[in-house]
């Protein structure tokens, strides 16, 4: 593989004047140019892309720090932004978090030493005091102080399930999920929004006893075993909000399981958008995000940064994806 020293000695030039023909960062007569450009030709030589960039003080690759891309939604996401950004000549770089705060801090740091060019922050951790807000960070579904972020309208979701559970004569109501959507219950995130649109508009409907679920749902097992458990406590609920797709799918599995019918025993209602891939023989009745739009925002915000133009927070809306639950 040819090297930037190859090109030099092939055209008969320095380094440094060769570095400035293909950074394009200095005068260089056009000759001298072009018998640089040839040289490259010739030997087929690919600058060192983040070392180039890193000169330049840009590199066109924006790092995607997100809990786990094998969650269903996150995902979807994050193929969604990577096809949106590469259209703009950006990179996207996958940094599985695992939730753990010492992850997100070492790739927080790499914005700091101009490895990437912007992250994009998905987190339900406490790391509002580490992050220096003078860089480009765009936050996906939490809000910090002086960080543009874009979330879908998540209390906009909740209102749409509970209109959409009483158009179907759904008496008693439970909402099913944590706050945090995640292990981190003590962080409130935009997410938490799905729980309080839906029981506002229970309550303006005159429906007041409404049975609110919270707690960690990454064990399934233990999911298992609390949602039979709630089956068998409040066995007159008959229309159900969960906090994702996913914790729908498991309630709907259960219910059947136990000899319960949905959706004429009990509707069920998920939130990011019932796809085909969680289809179980029933498609989940679900409020819908929507990805493209998500990332069509977040690549405008990244955009912005390179153009110094001032970021706005954006809310994506939502609509209700009908499925064979509810």
């Amino acid at each position: 593989m040819a090297t930037i020293k190859d090109v030099a000695k092939l055209a008969g030039v320095g380094i440094a004047t060769v570095s400035r023909v293909i950074n394009n960062s200095g005068y260089v007569k056009t000759e001298t140019r072009e018998k640089i450009e040839k040289a490259v030709k010739d030997l087929s030589f690919k600058p060192n892309e983040i070392a180039r960039n890193m000169t330049l003080q840009k590199n066109d690759i924006v790092a995607f720090i997100l809990p786990n891309s094998t969650h269903l939604f996150f995902g979807e996401l994050l193929y969604s932004v990577e096809e949106e950004l590469f259209k703009y000549g950006y990179k996207v770089m996958l940094c599985n978090s695992s939730e753990k705060i010492e992850k997100e801090l070492v790739y927080l740091n790499m914005l700091r030493n101009k490895i990437v060019d912007a992250v994009i922050l998905l987190t339900n951790n406490d790391v509002e005091s580490y992050l220096d807000k003078s860089l480009p960070i765009i936050s996906f579904d939490r809000r910090f102080t002086n960080v543009p972020f874009v979330a879908s309208d998540n209390y906009g979701g909740g209102v749409l399930a509970a209109n959409y559970l009483i158009s179907k004569g759904c008496k008693k109501f439970m909402f099913i999920g944590d706050d945090a959507q995640g292990i981190h219950s003590h962080v409130m995130t935009e997410v938490s929004k799905r729980r309080v649109g839906f029981i506002e508009t229970l309550e303006q409907h005159g429906f007041h006893d409404i049975i609110n679920i919270e707690y960690p749902l990454g064990d399934y097992v233990v999911t298992k075993e609390m949602i039979k458990d709630l089956v068998k406590d409040y066995r007159d609920v008959d229309g159900i909000f969960t906090v994702s797709d996913a914790v729908a799918h498991s309630i709907v599995q259960i219910y059947e399981e136990m000899g319960k019918n949905v959706p004429n025993n009990v509707k069920v209602i998920g939130y990011d958008g019932g796809r085909s891939f969680l289809n179980f023989g029933k498609k989940i009745t679900s409020i819908n995000q929507d990805t493209n739009a998500i990332a069509i925002k977040i690549r405008q915000m990244i955009v912005n940064y390179r153009m110094q133009i001032p970021n706005v927070s954006q809310i994506v809306p939502v609509t209700i994806s009908k499925g064979d639950t509810a």
